[in-house]
């Protein structure tokens, strides 16, 4: 299956000129109010209204937008850094979920940060509301730069809408822009061992992208129903450094690492994998599907290993199992943890060696791993605080 399909760009809008736009914008100021405006695509659309107003630290978004004769709203919350760059603010961040994983690094680097709300649009209308009122931001904002970020269907939106942005950085898309627009996408264990797999490449990213898979993480922590312990790994981490790679790669040209992503070989039929014979690990779910390959401890081989797989304490997992059949449907993945020491692995039936047997002692897994989050930062594929926060949990393994 081939999850790639290009984004079609829209005809020009054809309205009043975008110049006469840009004076209003300039003479209304900051509650930019901008007069309807027309923009075509496989939809008749209509910008009704754009303002930007002071909000305290931040400022508030507003737009509607018309659809087939029936209007829709957008909101959103722009905050800028504090203090701005020389020069002012040259470069913003389009968000549409909040979150606080790549917003603050950010307005750390001298970006302003816009969280677009696009839950109201259907989804037909996401594509030309962003294309054209991301135009309409640029010159309201004085923008030079405009990155997204997005996960699910809102980055295949954005994908669409692609020729609005300079970089693009995507979580769990199942669409990827074309040239010019370069992106970074990422994705979790929930592509392959959720209800509907897709994700299977036969060919590496485009020149203009690069494709990460975060091995052993799922998207979800919710833990209800779930029979299993739950998986917390974060991708936080990754998607923090995949960020920095995307605003350097936009605004200077340097190149980002290379992509850690499975291809076909480096996936198997999910009845293929021989798992640890662990009581408490659930079962995987079967199937036609086609799975990254583990190793003897269950763990994924493929991808981008962050610290805590690269050196594991636990069988991380993109699957869990339903503790009662009735109810809802667990989300979430499972971690089972490694015993501590031999004589506990053996009493518990383990056939995984235990922490000691693969570390020594705490020492050595501390060590080491200070040795493994630091090679991911001269990578560019670990920020060095997020690195010292993996030594610092290492400090209090379970040994």
């Amino acid at each position: 299956m081939n999850r790639i399909r290009k984004g079609e760009d829209s005809p020009p809008i054809f309205a009043r000129s975008l110049a006469a736009s840009k004076r209003t914008i300039a003479r209304i100021g900051r509650a930019a109010l901008l007069a309807p405006l027309a923009f075509a695509g496989a939809a008749q659309a209509e910008l009704l209204k754009f303002e930007i107003r002071p909000n305290g630290a931040d400022e508030t978004v507003a737009a509607i937008v018309k659809l087939d004769g029936e209007s829709f709203e957008i909101a959103g919350t722009l905050s800028k850094p504090a203090p701005p760059p020389n020069g002012g603010v040259r470069s913003i961040l389009i968000e549409t979920q909040p979150g606080d994983n790549v917003k603050p690094l950010a307005l750390e680097r001298g970006l302003a940060a816009l969280t677009l709300d696009l839950a109201k649009l259907p989804d037909k209308a996401k594509e030309l509301a962003l294309r054209d009122v991301l135009s309409h931001l640029r010159g309201a904002l004085k923008m030079k730069r405009i990155l997204g970020r997005a996960q699910g269907a809102d980055a295949e939106a954005m994908s669409g809408a692609a020729s609005a942005f300079d970089g693009l950085l995507f979580e769990d898309a199942a669409r990827e822009p074309a040239a010019p627009t370069r992106f970074i996408a990422s994705w979790v264990a929930d592509a392959y061992w959720g209800e509907k797999p897709r994700v299977e490449f036969a060919k590496s990213a485009p020149p203009n992208g690069r494709r990460f898979y975060l091995a052993g993480i799922a998207s979800s922590t919710t833990a209800t129903n779930c029979a299993a312990p739950i998986n917390v790994r974060a991708p936080a981490p990754a998607q923090r450094a995949l960020f920095v790679a995307l605003d350097e790669w936009t605004a200077n040209g340097v190149a980002p690492p290379a992509s850690r992503a499975p291809l076909d070989a480096e996936l198997a039929p999910a009845q293929a994998l021989k798992w640890p014979k662990v009581p408490a690990l659930p079962p995987a779910p079967q199937g036609e599907r086609r799975v990254p390959k583990i190793d003897a401890d269950g763990n994924e081989i493929a991808g981008l290993r962050l610290p805590d797989l690269a050196l594991p304490i636990a069988t991380f997992s993109g699957f869990n199992a339903q503790r009662n059949s009735k109810g809802r449907r667990c989300v979430a993945g499972a971690a089972i943890p490694f015993a501590a020491t031999k004589a506990d692995r053996e009493k518990a039936g383990d056939p995984r060696p235990s922490l000691v047997e693969r570390y020594g002692s705490r020492a050595y897994f501390v060590a080491t791993m200070r040795i493994v989050a630091d090679k991911l930062v001269k990578e560019r594929l670990l920020l060095q605080k997020d690195a010292d926060a993996y030594v610092a949990a290492a400090r209090s393994a379970p040994f």
